[in-house]
C-alpha cells in the first residue's frame, strides 16, 4: 500500500476564551409581552405581545424594559419571508429608556451556507457603550454574542452554538455604563442540516469529570466504513464540524464539489479564524488552504504547491507543512523557505512520508512522524538542525521500559509540561496487523535529555478501538487526554486515572466496528466567536 494512502491528521492549538462568547450560561430575564410596563406604570396591548407575527394579550415588563410590538419590524425567514410583530402599546420605561429606543430595523436570516448560524442586522439609531446579541433557546439557557461598540449606524452579528431546526428568541442589548436596555424578542429558527452529513453519537458524557469546554470541533469523512483499505476510505466528502456535548452540531463546513480531503483543519494563532487544508488524496490537481471565519465574512484560499498532507501554524500567522520530503514554511506574504530534508537527513533508504506536522511554540521546534519506519523527528524551526528522533532509526532516544516502541504512530506532539504523547500501535502490532481490541495506545513519555531516553509517563489502553489510518492524542489544561481512533471513528476524553469523560462514535452501518466514518483532527473549545473574530490580525 503506497505510504500516502496511510495514517493522516494534525494538532489544534486553542484559540483563547472571551467575555460570554459562545454561550453565558447564566439565566437572564426576557419580556415577552407587547405592551409591557416598566417601573411606575401599566399598559394593554393593542393587538399583539410583540413577537414576530403573534398576537394575543399583554404582559408586564421588568423596571426599565419593554417589549414593543411597534409596527414595521421584521424578521426574516431563511426562504426570503418576513414576519411583522403587530402593533402593541409601550409601557413606561426607566430613565434611560428601553432597548427599542436604541435599535431599529431589526432583521434575522439563516445563513447561507451554515444553517445553524443566524444573521441579525440593525441599525443603531441612539448610541450605546457596546451592544450585543442575547439569544435563548428552548431548556432557558441564555447565551450572548461578544460586546462591540455601540456607535449609530449600521450593525450586523451572528448567533453562534445553536443546533439546527431549533427555535431561537433573539434580542438586540444596548450596554451603557452598568444598565442593559434589551430590545423585545424576536423570533427564528435555525435551518436544517445536510442530509449527506455524517452525525455523531453521544455514548457517555460526565460533567463532573470532563473539561469545562462546551464544544468539539472536528473533522470527519462520510466513509463507507467496514473494510481494512482504501476502498472505504479517502474518497467520500470530509465534513468538518462543531458540536456541542450532546453531540448536536452546531456548525459545519464541506466542499463536496472538489471533494477536497480536509482532516487536519487548525485554529489560527495569529487572529481569530480557521485554517483548513484542502488537497486531493490522489497525486496531482490543486493544493491549497483556506483560512476563514466561522460565517465566511473572512476567507482567503492560499495555492500551496507541494502540500502533502497535514499542515501546523504559528503565532506570526505562517503555514508549516510537508512538500516533497521536506518541512516548508510560508508566511504571511507567501514566501516559502525550505527549513529541513528528511531525504538530506535519513538518506534514500528512509521512506519520508510524514503524517504529523506539530509546532511547539516553548521550543520552536516541529514534530513530524514517520509511520512507515516508526520513528519521530522533532527539528528547530529557526535552525533546521535536527533536535532528536524517537523509535527506530539508529541513533533515535531509547526507551524506558526498554520494550516500548513505536508501531505506525501518528500525531506525536509536546505538551505544555514538555512531556510526548501521540497515538501508536501497541509494539509487536504493525500497520499490517489485523485490528485487536485493547491494542491500541494513547502513550505519553518523559523526555529524559540528558540520558537521551523516552521513559514511560502514562498510556491508555482500555479502547477496544482500532485505528487503521489516523488517530491522536493530546493534553488538555485541565489534565484530561483527547484522543481519537481515526478509521475506529471513535473519539474519548480520558481523565488522567483512564476514566471516560466523553465518548462520541461516527458508526458505518457495515457493521465492522472497527472501521466506521473516520475521524481527523479534533479540539474542544469554549468559545465559538474566538474562530469568528474577522481574520488574521
Amino acid at each position: 500500500m503506497p505510504p500516502r494512502l496511510r495514517f493522516r491528521l494534525a494538532a489544534f492549538a486553542l484559540a483563547g476564551a472571551s467575555l460570554c462568547a459562545g454561550g453565558c450560561l447564566a439565566e437572564q430575564p426576557h419580556v415577552t409581552g407587547a405592551g409591557g410596563a416598566g417601573a411606575g406604570g401599566t399598559s394593554t396591548g393593542a393587538a399583539g405581545d410583540g413577537r414576530a407575527g403573534t398576537s394575543g394579550t399583554s404582559a408586564t415588563g421588568a423596571a426599565g424594559t419593554s417589549a414593543t410590538g411597534e409596527a414595521g419590524t421584521s424578521v426574516t425567514g431563511a426562504a426570503g419571508t418576513s414576519a411583522t410583530g403587530a402593533a402593541g402599546t409601550r409601557g413606561a420605561t426607566g430613565a434611560g429608556g428601553s432597548g427599542d429606543d436604541f435599535v431599529t430595523g431589526v432583521t434575522i436570516t439563516v445563513h447561507a451556507q451554515a444553517r445553524t448560524i443566524l444573521v441579525v442586522t440593525w441599525t443603531q439609531a441612539k448610541m450605546a457603550d457596546t451592544t450585543f446579541l442575547e439569544f435563548t433557546v428552548p431548556g432557558g439557557t441564555t447565551m450572548a454574542s461578544r460586546p462591540i461598540a455601540g456607535t449609530t449606524g449600521a450593525h450586523r452579528d451572528v448567533v453562534l452554538g445553536v443546533p439546527a431546526a431549533t427555535n431561537v428568541t433573539v434580542r438586540v442589548v444596548s450596554r451603557v455604563g452598568a444598565v442593559d436596555y434589551k430590545t423585545r424578542d424576536y423570533q427564528q429558527m435555525t435551518g436544517a442540516l445536510p442530509t449527506s452529513m455524517p452525525l455523531p453519537t453521544v455514548l457517555a458524557y460526565d460533567a463532573s469529570i470532563a473539561s469545562k469546554d462546551r464544544w468539539m470541533f472536528g473533522a470527519v469523512e462520510n466513509s463507507d466504513g467496514g473494510c481494512s483499505n482504501t476502498s472505504c476510505y479517502y474518497h467520500t466528502t470530509f465534513w468538518l464540524y462543531i458540536m456541542d456535548r450532546q453531540g448536536r452540531i452546531v456548525w459545519y463546513y464541506a466542499d463536496a464539489a472538489s471533494n477536497a480531503t480536509s482532516s487536519f483543519q487548525r485554529i489560527a494563532r495569529d487572529g481569530e479564524y480557521i485554517w483548513i487544508e484542502k488537497r486531493p488524496f490522489s497525486d496531482g490537481g490543486s493544493r491549497s488552504v483556506l483560512k476563514m471565519t466561522l460565517d465566511r465574512q473572512y476567507s482567503q484560499t492560499v495555492s500551496v504547491p507541494g502540500l502533502a498532507d497535514c499542515i501546523d501554524v504559528t503565532t506570526d500567522g505562517s503555514l508549516l507543512y510537508d512538500a516533497n520530503n521536506e518541512l516548508r514554511e510560508m508566511n504571511k506574504a507567501g514566501t516559502i523557505r525550505t527549513i529541513w530534508s528528511c531525504r538530506t537527513a535519513f538518506g534514500s533508504r528512509f521512506e519520508c512520508y510524514t503524517n504529523t506536522i506539530n509546532w511547539d511554540p516553548a521550543s520552536d521546534t516541529v514534530i513530524m512522524s514517520y509511520p512507515e519506519m516508526n520513528t519521530v523527528a522533532q527539528v528547530s524551526r529557526a535552525t533546521g538542525q535536527l533536535v532528536a528522533t524517537y523509535g527506530d532509526r539508529a541513533g533515535s532516544y531509547t526507551f524506558e521500559p526498554t520494550a516500548w516502541g513505536f508501531e505506525f504512530q501518528h500525531f506525536p506532539n509536546i505538551t505544555a509540561a514538555g512531556t510526548l504523547i501521540l497515538s501508536s500501535h501497541m509494539p509487536g502490532y504493525s500497520d499490517g496487523s489485523k485490528p485487536v481490541a485493547n491494542k491500541h495506545a494513547f502513550m505519553e513519555f518523559e523526555i529524559d535529555r540528558a540520558n537521551k531516553r523516552l521513559v514511560e509517563k502514562w498510556i491508555y489502553t482500555a479502547g477496544p478501538e482500532w485505528a487503521m489510518y489516523k488517530g491522536m492524542a493530546i493534553r488538555l489544561p485541565n489534565g484530561n487526554t483527547l484522543g481519537n481512533y481515526g478509521t475506529g471513528g471513535v473519539i474519548r476524553e480520558i481523565t488522567p486515572d483512564k476514566r471516560t469523560a466523553f465518548h462520541v462514535k461516527f458508526d458505518s452501518p457495515s457493521g465492522n466496528d472497527f472501521f466506521n466514518k473516520m475521524v481527523g483532527n479534533n479540539v474542544l473549545i469554549d468559545d465559538l466567536y474566538a474562530l469568528n473574530g474577522g481574520g488574521p490580525k
